[in-house]
């Protein structure tokens, strides 16, 4: 199936950054995405960024999308992050 006109998110980034978790200071790693409506394949509009965070510590993962929310405490994290980006 050939789809002309979809949504897109790239990765723009990743780093490694310290979270509290359960009173341990512990990384995650974060990704900084950007999301797209393309047309054949071409990026065109940007709707913005989105992230997604894994502390592999607890093996959590966390992902900002349409339905799914990041706690506060990380998305604060991941807004800092997002601003090198």
């Amino acid at each position: 199936m050939f789809f002309i006109f979809g949504y897109n998110k790239k990765p723009i980034g990743k780093e490694t950054r310290s979270v509290r978790k359960n009173g341990f200071e512990v990384k995650a790693v974060i990704t900084v995405y950007k999301m797209y409506i393309e047309l054949f394949f071409i990026p065109l509009i940007p709707l913005g960024k989105r992230y997604s965070i894994y502390i592999p510590h607890s093996d959590e993962y966390y992902e900002q999308g349409f339905r799914t929310q990041i706690p506060a405490e990380y998305m604060q994290v991941c807004k800092e992050v997002g601003r090198l980006y």
